[in-house]
């Protein structure tokens, strides 16, 4: 794992224990009796596999509202997503950056800590699309990049709408999340 990815989940880390002053209690011990919304992510950040840049959305669809364990606020999710790339890569005709495409499908867990805060993880096969192939050079397979992965956190704006942090594999990504 790189500095920066280090960086990024030990401040995630950090910010899902402080406390703040409005919503300071705690509701990981109380279970959840209701119905989850569904999630839909928008996020942007950096690849490490082929340094560059990343973009693309989820969407996620309660499978568990209360989790596998049953005495915490926690919920479990599937998520669809596709992911846009701009990343390096050593081609067969010459070097370079191009663009890519992975289409992820992850089991997403979600632990709910106060009314403001959330924490994450996240872990599926990832369909991939190297840049070789939109470069004309064909199919490549990157090994590294089939497999989404991550751990994140939640700042809840609202009960609709949060910002997210996600560090992981093969990218780490910043962005928002809507809940309906």
């Amino acid at each position: 794992m790189s500095k920066t990815a280090a960086l990024c989940a030990l401040l995630v880390c950090g910010a899902v224990t402080a406390p703040s002053s409005a919503n300071a209690q705690s509701i990981i011990k109380q279970p959840f009796g209701g119905r989850r919304p569904m999630q839909l992510d928008f996020h942007a950040g950096f690849t490490y596999i082929g340094a560059g840049l990343a973009t693309g959305a989820r969407f996620g669809i309660p499978i568990l509202h209360n989790g596998f364990i049953k005495k915490l606020n926690n919920a479990v999710y599937i998520n669809f997503g596709v992911d846009f790339y701009f990343a390096k890569y050593k081609g067969k005709s010459k070097d370079g950056y191009a663009p890519a495409l992975g289409i992820p499908v992850t089991l997403h867990w979600e632990f709910y800590f106060t009314p403001k805060w959330s924490a994450f993880g996240e872990v599926g096969p990832n369909i991939y699309i190297h840049p070789e192939l939109f470069r004309g050079d064909g199919f490549k397979f990157s090994g590294a990049h089939w497999v989404a992965g991550g751990v994140g956190g939640r700042y809840w704006i609202s009960q609709r709408f949060t910002l997210t942090l996600r560090v992981g594999n093969p990218y780490s990504s910043f962005g928002v999340s809507l809940m309906f």
